[in-house]
């Protein structure tokens, strides 16, 4: 059973710095109200095995500087201080796998700390500065837990938050193995954890996405690792010396590539055939909102061809939605975010 007491945290930056000794964190301390609290954030892997190169301690991560998304009015509508956070997506769970808040194709890794100026914990303080400089709203999204330790963070800034939660798992916490989930208890659906900024002034939302390299992109009802490749996965790396670049990707079947709402609020979805050979499309579908999902016809797609998959009215939400394209076996193959339109006239949009 996992241990994850989800929950968001918001506030405005107070201090940051990383861990003092080998702690492989970010420290954070928000405020809001008159009080402050206390965020941690992983900047290296703790679940690599062994005898890995060092390299598989890096963790992904993806940062948009300009995340839009349908989640970002629920994200926005977050208290103040420490909330929970009901785990479905109409209520603004997160969910790398289920969520399609980003590509995965995008992430890359970088070392946690070092002499070069273009590591993880430089980035994510030089975003936390501009974000305490411009008095942005910060939201993370983790497990809160409570401190047991009046002087957790005195090395690092002098004193402790005297609020009694912290908030940790600021990043995906699914598809850890069954080793690794066995002694940290973290897998499961809709409750990833992530960090967002809010920049009032300029009506534009940050979002910045961890993940392990021991985690699978492909996980079950549970957040258990199901094996399989479908190009929806972050680059794989070859450490043999050092950093490396990142591995070709594994080609995606096909991709959703637009959507379209009809004035009667009927739908459709267009799928395209990305491989180079004819794809059957028995077993496939389509999971509109997290909660419907439509069949493919059963058809055979020649390459580069486009297939127009009917939608139920009222099926696309005019306020935006996600749709996740799924194989025979399940599994995603390509997942993508639309933010609806005109309700009266229709809309379409294109991925």
């Amino acid at each position: 059973m996992s241990r994850i007491n989800y929950s968001c945290l918001r506030g405005k930056v107070r201090a940051f710095a990383p861990a003092p000794g080998d702690n492989p964190h970010l420290w954070v301390i928000l405020e809001e109200g008159g009080r402050q609290w206390f965020a941690t954030i992983n900047i290296r892997s703790n679940k690599d095995a062994p005898g890995d190169a060092a390299g598989k301690a890096y963790l992904y991560y993806w940062i948009d500087n300009d995340f839009r998304h349908p989640i970002v009015p629920t994200i926005l509508a977050r208290p103040n201080g420490l909330s929970p956070v009901a785990r479905d997506y109409a209520d603004g769970a997160l969910d790398f796998q289920r969520g399609a808040l980003f590509d995965p194709r995008l992430m890359r890794v970088l070392p946690a700390e070092g002499e070069a100026g273009d590591t993880l914990v430089h980035r994510l303080q030089a975003i936390l500065k501009i974000a305490q400089n411009s008095g942005a709203d910060v939201f993370f999204y983790g497990n809160s837990f409570r401190k047991d330790n009046p002087h957790q963070t005195d090395a690092a800034f002098g004193y402790t938050p005297a609020t009694p939660f912290g908030l940790d798992n600021v990043h995906m916490t699914q598809g850890d193995p069954p080793a690794i989930d066995q002694r940290l208890r973290e897998n499961g659906v809709w409750r990833d954890g992530a960090c967002f900024i809010w920049d009032e002034r300029s009506r534009r939302m940050t979002g910045i996405f961890l993940a392990f390299q021991a985690q699978a992109w492909h996980t079950d009802d549970s957040g258990a690792p199901v094996a399989g490749l479908t190009g929806s996965e972050p680059p794989a790396y070859d450490f043999a010396n050092g950093l490396g670049a990142p591995l070709p990707l594994q080609r995606r079947a096909a991709e959703i590539t637009s959507a379209h709402r009809a004035p009667d609020r009927t739908g459709a979805v267009v799928v395209t055939n990305m491989s180079a050979a004819p794809l059957a499309l028995a077993g496939w579908s389509i999971l509109i909102n997290a909660e419907t999902s439509v069949a493919l016809p059963s058809a055979a797609l020649a390459p580069a061809q486009t297939i127009s998959v009917a939608v139920a009215a009222g099926v696309l939400d005019d306020e935006g939605g996600i749709l996740i394209l799924r194989d025979p076996a399940g599994l995603r193959v390509d997942g993508v975010a639309y933010n609806g339109g005109d309700a009266a006239q229709g809309w379409s949009t294109s991925f």
